[in-house]
């Protein structure tokens, strides 16, 4: 009875003060509280009074680590949340709950021109092999006795693997959950982790970025002497994990004092697809800006599926409608996405039609605030019978993003669910149980032609993919013929170079453009998990390399990490780069083909298609040009800028250039006397320029400008 007055009061309380702090799925956890401890990101202007406040009560909360404004945290106690939102402490507070999080699945390094990147063709000074750089693997974890993940000698090159799903005796620190195994329990031999229950989907992945060809002398990665660390998640956990292993990664890389690259081939399907929620904005945080930390993920594998349907309003029409249908379950959830001034005057209802086509009624339309910050539950009735019931719940984050909730308990199976909506405004929806198949015609069902029809358009996963500052990353095909582990020619059905059927599509839900960069991924072979290897040998060998330590696999899973291995060298060249010089590199020096057309960017192929050696030459970056002169920086500052940069005072003479050679500043000083000189940089893009000085003296100087905005 405690705990119910104490959700009853903290309810009201919030009713009273905001109905926008929690994202539905805290609303939803807490309406069926059942005493477990809430793993939560807060948002708040006063992160320090809030951390201050969790030291103070230890015994009801936990601090684990914080970015900026943003402060991952352990509530124990509902009643110090209360706490907390009475103070006006926080600003926004989002748990998760598991949705459609799931993983995301030797020409490679020749197809990307990598190949040349690792030998050190000129003008390249040297052979790049990951050395000194960090690769942290985001994924179902890492087989750490495949021979291609140790040195000669045979101790691993593998520092720690931290498997977030198992209850262990050795949890990392802050974070409290899950097994901690390091290099020496590793060699050691007393580590139990094993990467079976995704079938060895990390392994593949890790392989492709970091694999060194160990066991066969074939199939080698990108960065094969580079050090890795990984984080096996959790993916039926209600916690943020992916920051989660973001920040654990980034401390590894601060303790051993390298610069990182991580790969994320892990997703969401569902969700707002802007990159506004917490876990993003905590990981968007920590990798922003800083130098040394380079991040790539995955762009999904649902460009073949129509589970995107976007929603347009208008006055003059009549009610719109999809259905959601229930086949295997007659339990439902359906989520919609806005910004909220385009869902203010938009309608909605939940209604329902049999098989036979005949319309069973809805649960009344509602107003965009009908369960803003709560939840409300709607019983539909049909000839007295009841259908099913619908419980409702709202939020708008900190973005003014709103986020509609509704969960189904459906009385019947088969019956098709609509969401309705009339009024003016639009709104997004993502969903895998949309029904966009064997529709009647307008003669069984004269509704129809009201019908939105769910599209492919949008099919990039949710969350952090959809940020600009994290690099995502499209498929395409690798290979068409191969030999299998028999040595028997095996050919495939794909064209090598073509998109991958399935690579999913931009743009995100608030119009960005993704993927940035399309590589090689269907059809690559990499490492197998070795608790896997007889069973393949014995069953599946045409999906074995010669030697039995290589498996097929695909998807832009497989893509995301040739891009992080292509990073992984940026930073053993240039190992205070930034994500965004490392994006702006790729992105600027990408290639386009008969496959691509010339028609880029686009939301297939981003910029087009990954090229390794153009990105260390052709954008200027790693001063490899022979055109470039290196100076002592010492006539221009802050370099790398945001804004604004600061002139010597003897610099009579200053013109940028982007890396086309397109002139984007020339000015001449006006008066040399005055030795205060700023240039501001508002109108130029983020970017790597040429910035060419002339002094006092005649002296010509050109050195690279990074603008990081």
């Amino acid at each position: 009875m405690k705990r119910l007055l104490l959700f009853l009061t903290l309810t009201s309380f919030l009713k009273l003060f905001s109905q926008n702090i929690f994202n539905t799925d805290l609303i939803y956890t807490l309406k069926h509280y059942q005493h477990q401890p809430l793993h939560l990101i807060i948002q708040s202007k006063y992160p320090e009074k809030i951390i201050q406040e969790i030291q103070s009560h230890s015994n009801q909360s936990q601090l684990l680590y914080t970015s900026k404004n943003l402060i991952r945290c352990v509530i124990r106690d509902t009643s110090f949340l209360y706490y907390l939102i009475k103070n006006r402490l926080v600003e926004r507070a989002e748990m998760y709950r598991p949705k459609k999080f799931q993983t995301l699945n030797d020409t490679m390094v020749i197809r990307n021109r990598i190949l040349p990147v690792k030998m050190g063709v000129p003008p390249l000074p040297q052979g790049y092999d990951g050395t000194g750089v960090l690769f942290g693997l985001i994924d179902s974890g890492i087989d750490f006795s495949h021979p291609d993940f140790k040195d000669t000698n045979g101790k691993t090159r593998i520092i720690y693997i931290w498997d977030q799903a198992v209850t262990g005796t050795v949890s990392p620190v802050p974070f409290g959950y899950g097994q901690l195994w390091d290099s020496a329990s590793i060699n050691a031999g007393i580590c139990t982790h094993n990467d079976l229950s995704y079938w060895g989907h990390g392994t593949h992945v890790a392989g492709i970025a970091a694999g060194n060809g160990q066991s066969t002398n074939t199939h080698q990665g990108c960065a094969p002497k580079s050090t890795v660390v990984a984080v096996a998640l959790d993916f039926n956990a209600t916690t943020p994990v992916i920051a989660d292993a973001v920040q654990f990664i980034i401390n590894v890389a601060n303790y051993l004092n390298m610069p990182v690259a991580i790969n994320a081939s892990v997703g969401d399907y569902y969700g707002s697809h802007d990159a506004t929620d917490l876990q993003s904005q905590m990981i968007i945080s920590l990798i922003a800006n800083t130098p040394g930390r380079i991040m790539c993920a995955a762009a999904g594998n649902a460009g073949n599926i129509k589970y995107h349907v976007k929603a347009i309003m208008n006055n003059n029409t009549d009610t719109l409608f999809t259905w959601i249908q229930n086949n295997a379950t007659n339990t439902l959830e359906h989520w919609i996405y806005a910004d909220t001034n385009q869902i203010k005057n938009v309608q909605m209802s939940i209604g329902c039609t049999n098989p036979s086509y005949q319309y069973l009624g809805n649960i009344g339309f509602k107003n965009y605030n009908y369960a803003l910050g709560t939840t409300k539950y709607d019983t539909l009735i049909h000839n007295n019978q009841r259908i099913g019931i619908i419980m409702s719940s709202a939020s708008i984050n900190s973005f003014g993003v709103y986020e509609g909730y509704f969960k189904i308990t459906a009385d019947s199976s088969n019956y098709l669910w609509s969401i309705e909506s009339k009024g003016n405004g639009s709104f997004d929806a993502w969903n895998f149980d949309f029904v966009s198949t064997n529709l009647p015609t307008s003669s069984q069902y004269p509704k129809i032609q009201y019908y939105v029809m769910p599209d492919t358009i949008s099919s990039i996963v949710s969350g952090f993919q959809c940020s600009s500052e994290v690099i995502t990353v499209a498929n395409y095909v690798n290979l068409k013929q191969y030999y299998d582990y028999n040595n028997t020619l095996q050919t495939t059905s794909e064209t090598a170079g073509q998109l991958a059927y399935h690579s999913s599509a931009g743009p995100t839900r608030t119009g960005l453009l993704k993927p940035d960069i399309a590589a090689s991924g269907n059809s690559i072979f990499s490492c197998v998990a070795m608790g896997m290897q007889s069973n393949l040998i014995a069953n599946y060998p045409n999906y074995l390399a010669p030697g039995g330590y290589h498996v097929l696999g695909g998807g832009t899973s497989a893509a995301s990490p040739v891009v992080t291995g292509l990073a992984l060298l940026f930073l053993q060249a240039m190992p205070n780069a930034t994500n965004q010089l490392f994006k702006n590199a790729i992105t600027s020096c990408a290639y386009n083909d008969i496959f691509t057309g010339t028609n880029l960017p686009n939301n297939k192929w981003g910029y087009g298609k990954l090229d390794g050696l153009s990105t260390f030459t052709c954008s200027g970056v790693l001063s490899v040009n022979n055109n470039i002169v290196p100076s002592s920086y010492q006539d221009i500052f802050p370099n790398p800028t945001n804004e604004k940069i600061f002139i010597s005072s003897n610099i009579i003479d200053v013109c940028i250039q982007d890396i086309t050679g397109r002139i984007v500043y020339d000015e001449k000083r006006k008066n040399v006397d005055n030795d205060k000189w700023s240039i501001i940089l508002n109108d130029i893009p983020s970017g790597i320029y040429i910035i060419k000085t002339k002094n006092d003296k005649n002296q010509l100087k050109s050195e690279k400008l990074i603008i990081i905005k």
